[in-house]
């Protein structure tokens, strides 16, 4: 309980940070926020007026100190209790929070990134056990190779290739669609349509690097631990091979695994920019995106801080797990 504490700790300090961070790096930058929000109107009454309705025209200071009192999970106006966090509005899309923007997007992004590292994780564990009880034959050999290709393609230029093989060159008999989200709206009747088919190809092609790593620190913990004395104490004891594997071997081989799928989770959520805005999938990265060229900060800092967030409470959770899953870890925290 003492190290959860000290970890939650550092993870709100580290928000705190992130938030800091995000608020000046998007408060110094060139332009007008509220001329942007206006687009070329000349109005400078209307100029004053969006000014104070989103207090732009109070000193940097005290923006601060409102924008943090806005994002935290709290109300202390009627007490302390819990509160849904406020993001602001959108600069571009004028009366939508950016909250609601991203809670439309995110589940999309969660999704897609969980799908991707869950098919990596079954695949990645799974070759790499067979390249690591095959070391040094054939198969080995051609796992690792396969494992680096793979770690080196970039998202985008798979996605890419993939989108062309098989749903354009082999559309006719995959019958998947070139781009896609994961609902599908009729133009008539305006109902929405659940299009599963649409996950496969942006799944596979995140995927694919993860794999490629997971397969490869699978291979070589599983060897690490595989000439560690309890092992073999298991084996001279006559332990079916299975169970030393299932009981032994991959407990102590998880950790660095466990880090690295953790890593690759929130990154996906981060990296699946490039993807969505090929496949047309409608999740947080493709908002990042439209946000981005067209100048909306709020919805920008949004982001931002969402992914912040995943990504540090993910590393926060997979630290405590550590001490659950490794007795070594107990025994030297105590």
């Amino acid at each position: 309980m003492a190290f959860a504490g000290r970890k939650i700790v550092l993870a709100l300090l580290t928000l705190w940070g992130v938030a800091t961070l995000v608020f000046f790096l998007f408060t110094i930058i060139p332009g007008d926020s509220a001329q942007m929000m206006l687009g070329k109107r000349e109005d400078p009454e209307a100029l004053a007026a969006v000014r104070v309705k989103y207090g732009l025209d109070k000193p940097i200071a005290v923006q601060y100190v409102n924008y943090l009192g806005r994002i935290l999970p709290v109300d202390m106006e009627d007490g302390l209790k819990m509160a849904v966090p406020d993001l602001g509005e959108s600069f571009q899309r004028q009366g939508q929070s950016v909250s609601a923007l991203i809670g439309s997007t995110f589940p999309n992004t969660a999704l897609l990134a969980a799908t991707s590292i869950g098919v990596a994780v079954i695949v990645g564990v799974f070759l790499g056990i067979i390249a690591a009880y095959n070391e040094g034959n054939w198969l080995d050999g051609t796992l690792t190779t396969l494992s680096s290709l793979g770690m080196s393609l970039p998202s985008f230029f798979t996605a890419v290739l993939m989108a062309w093989v098989f749903a354009f060159l082999l559309g006719p008999w995959t019958g998947l669609n070139l781009t896609g989200s994961l609902y599908v709206v009729d133009d008539y009747t305006g109902e929405r349509y659940l299009q599963l088919k649409n996950l496969l190809l942006p799944a596979l092609t995140l995927g694919i690097r993860p794999v490629g790593v997971i397969v490869q620190l699978t291979r070589k913990s599983v060897l690490e631990v595989n000439t560690m004395d309890f092992v073999r104490t298991a084996r001279a004891k006559g332990v079916p091979e299975r169970r030393v594997l299932l009981r032994h071997i991959l407990p102590v081989a998880s950790n660095p695994i466990i880090t690295t799928v953790s890593g690759w989770f929130a990154s996906l959520l981060a990296g699946a920019v490039f993807v969505e805005i090929i496949f047309g999938w409608n999740g947080m990265g493709k908002l990042l995106v439209e946000a981005l060229n067209t100048r909306d900060l709020p919805v920008t800092m949004g982001c931002v801080l969402v992914i912040a967030t995943v990504f540090v409470i993910i590393t926060t959770l997979v630290d405590i797990a550590y001490a659950i899953l490794d007795p070594r870890v107990r025994a030297e925290l105590f």
